[in-house]
């Protein structure tokens, strides 16, 4: 029933130690297949899923950020009446604030079932009061980013540094803004790990290790118990 948590930099090599570990240790990356997987337990109809991810939050605006203005995310239609009265066509709108609540609760879900690898997301802040669960942050210093970068995506180093910083900065605002944490925090994390440093081996070795003293997991009661 492992559940891991990892925050991590773009270009850091999470991507290939988050493959590693789903192979190692059979967990499930959560992502919106899973999410879709998990919404009817917890009501939700599969068809308003949205995975409000740090990739699709955009940086707010001085005006957004003063106000505190939620944008909308997402939309969505339904056909409500009946064949007597008719049929009438109603739109709603998901914005930020409800795609996080979407986030936080199939997060939840997710943890219930256990062998899941949650990415990104906040994560950390969701499950952070289950003492099950490691919560590891992926690592490395930026000019190492920017090679990476420049290796697999084929960026110049100008381009590689633009992207870097933007996706830095997208992330940070949208932990500071959803869930209220730097990711910058170690006190967040069980382990943190410089992939520069250690390779991809030596930090699996390092996860793998700390999943070893990590509390076993207790049975879920059942609501019929509880």
């Amino acid at each position: 029933m492992t559940v891991i948590t990892m925050s991590r930099q773009i270009g850091s090599g999470s991507e290939e130690l988050a493959q590693r570990l789903c192979q190692e240790h059979d967990l499930v990356m959560f992502n919106k297949r899973m999410m879709a997987q998990v919404a009817n337990e917890v009501g939700i109809a599969t068809g308003e899923i949205v995975d409000y991810s740090e990739e699709e939050y955009q940086r707010r605006g001085f005006f957004e950020a003063l106000f505190r203005r939620s944008r909308p995310v997402a939309e969505f239609s339904t056909w409500v009446g009946s064949p007597v009265v008719g049929y009438e066509r109603r739109t709603r709108l998901l914005d930020e604030a409800g795609a996080i609540d979407l986030i936080r609760a199939t997060v939840q879900k997710a943890y219930e079932r256990g062998n899941t690898l949650v990415i990104g997301r906040g994560g950390q802040v969701i499950l952070e009061d289950k003492p099950d669960v490691l919560h590891i942050r992926v690592v490395a210093p930026f000019e190492a980013r920017v090679r990476g970068l420049q290796e697999t995506q084929n960026m110049t180093p100008a381009q590689a540094r633009r992207y870097l910083q933007e996706r830095d900065s997208n992330t940070a605002e949208y932990l500071r803004s959803f869930f209220h944490v730097d990711p910058d925090d170690a006190s967040l994390y069980h382990l943190i790990v410089n992939t520069e440093r250690l390779g991809i081996e030596g930090a699996l070795a390092l996860v793998k290790k700390a999943l070893e003293v990590m509390p076993e997991r207790k049975p879920m009661l059942s609501k019929r118990n509880s």
